[in-house]
């Protein structure tokens, strides 16, 4: 077979890919500009993730971290769902103690709720947590001459603080 490949390449007009795949680096330069795809379908139900910016920075953006800025969300409508056409009730669901990510909420919440009634989910992420925690913060508090930081909280707030210990 390689033999063969070797006659068709010398009469092919093109000479790409004839002596490999080109350079890697072009092809991260092409995954750059790839599209993400925000939408995925599973069984009944169709999960569209996004993200828009947040209220509170068109008031304060001294105040906003760039990682906080950014609200993230999943959406949760039935897969025969037409957008702008067919009414539905949505709920919109926050994070809770150790919700991270949107997986939980979908699990518990989201697909029994358009599994058993017509009602969506809006799955949000908190500022502050999960997507929107600031890795840098207390690299912010020694910068801003706080040192010495403590990192404490009840509940939540301990959990918080251990994974920004752990960071």
């Amino acid at each position: 077979m390689m033999n063969f490949d070797n006659l068709f390449r010398r009469f092919i007009l093109t000479q790409s890919f004839v002596r490999d795949w080109g350079n890697p680096f072009y092809l991260q330069e092409i995954f750059t500009y790839r599209r993400e795809k925000i939408a995925k379908q599973k069984g009944n139900q169709n999960y569209i993730n996004d993200r828009f910016r947040s209220p509170l920075v068109n008031y304060l953006p001294h105040l906003v971290p760039s990682q906080v800025a950014t609200a993230h969300f999943q959406l949760v409508l039935s897969l025969d769902h037409r957008f702008g056409i067919d009414s539905v009730p949505i709920e919109i669901s926050y994070d809770g103690t150790g919700d991270h990510g949107f997986s939980r909420r979908r699990l518990l919440t989201a697909v029994p709720l358009i599994n058993q009634y017509p009602i969506g989910s809006i799955i949000l992420g908190n500022p502050y947590y999960g997507l929107r925690k600031p890795s840098d913060l207390l690299h912010w508090c020694q910068k801003m001459k706080l040192t010495s930081a403590i990192l404490h909280g009840f509940s939540l707030g301990g959990h918080m603080a251990s994974l920004a210990f752990t960071k």
